[in-house]
């Protein structure tokens, strides 16, 4: 059944002085008995004539995504799935996810792979992008303070990630030894 619609129509004046610059709208279905949502959203930018569809079917965390645009070689530009398996009965593995993404309009793959622990304080994550493949451990030191170190596969450097929730906001802290420290608060 549908149970969703938004629609959003963007103007800017000085750059299309009669129509709009785009029209996007977002429509959810579900079905209660199979369990499955499905959302559509498309969109149409006046200036470049170009329209976008993405589709998504999802069920619980598990989805397929796919981007639709026309474009002069290829109408498919992006498939990315996503598949997590919870594991309840394994003390020190609590569940792993697996979301690959084929981008056909840059010519790139790429695989997301995370591990949580059953406590879920702890995630490894092995992020295969194309252009920086990486490695991190997020861990949580307690309610407040999150560490996260990443390595990249592509160079081997090292950043350090910190983040410190507050009462008002969070500060968070990134550290590459080789260059700079940034603090965001």
């Amino acid at each position: 059944s549908w149970h969703f619609l938004r629609t959003t129509v963007g103007y800017q004046y000085e750059s299309m002085k009669r129509l709009p610059s785009f029209v996007e709208a977002d429509l959810k279905f579900s079905s209660e008995s199979i369990g499955i949502d499905l959302e559509i959203q498309p969109s149409y930018e006046f200036d470049s004539k170009r329209s976008v569809l993405l589709v998504q079917a999802s069920r619980g965390v598990a989805h397929l995504m796919g981007k639709f645009a026309t474009k002069k070689d290829r109408w498919l530009q992006l498939v990315r799935g996503c598949y997590q398996l919870n594991l309840p009965s394994n003390p020190t593995l609590g569940a792993v996810r697996i979301t690959p993404t084929l981008d056909l309009a840059r010519g790139q793959a790429s695989c997301l792979l995370e591990a949580t622990t059953g406590s879920e304080r702890t995630k490894a994550v092995l992020n295969l992008e194309y252009d920086n493949p990486t490695l991190t451990v997020v861990h949580s030191l307690d309610d407040r303070n999150t560490i996260a170190p990443e390595i990249s596969l592509y160079n081997a450097r090292i950043l350090y990630h910190w983040n410190i929730a507050l009462d008002s906001g969070s500060i968070k802290t990134k550290v590459d030894p080789t260059s700079a420290v940034q603090v965001t608060w």
